[in-house]
């Protein structure tokens, strides 16, 4: 992830409080000699720096893979496993093993309903064969 954290530590030197009282003044006299475009360049200093840090946010959360912001926020649904993760379980239908009622996953009751609708169809197709041979 590109994005991190802006410390005060890190913006010190471009607040322009960090300026001399007379930043246009002569060296000689305690300022820094600074010119018109110079003055402009220190009050944009801190300005481009955040928006710099703001672009490396967005691109984090525009990118996919291990370096996106995704990757890097836990779930807490277990240890190391990330939003990047969940979006992966969606996908591949693990989602189905978080979801809990009556006692069991969502997956778990998923296969017992399978499991009923087979026997079901067995018992169908049993009774069919039975008509079948009635008829005969």
């Amino acid at each position: 992830m590109k994005a991190k954290k802006i410390y005060p530590s890190d913006v010190k030197d471009l607040l322009v409080s960090s300026l001399p009282s007379r930043p246009t003044a002569p060296r000689a006299l305690g300022g820094r000699g600074f010119s018109a475009d110079d003055m402009k360049a220190a009050f944009d200093k801190l300005p481009l720096y955040v928006i710099e840090r703001y672009n490396a946010l967005i691109d984090d959360v525009r990118d996919l893979g291990d370096e996106s912001l995704a990757a890097a926020i836990p779930t807490g649904i277990r240890e190391g496993h990330t939003l990047a993760s969940l979006f992966s379980d969606v996908e591949s239908g693990e989602l189905a093993t978080y979801f809990s009622f009556l006692g069991k996953s969502l997956f778990s009751h998923m296969i017992g309903i399978y499991g009923e609708i087979d026997a079901l169809k067995s018992e169908i197709a049993e009774l069919k064969k039975e008509k079948e041979v009635e008829k005969t």
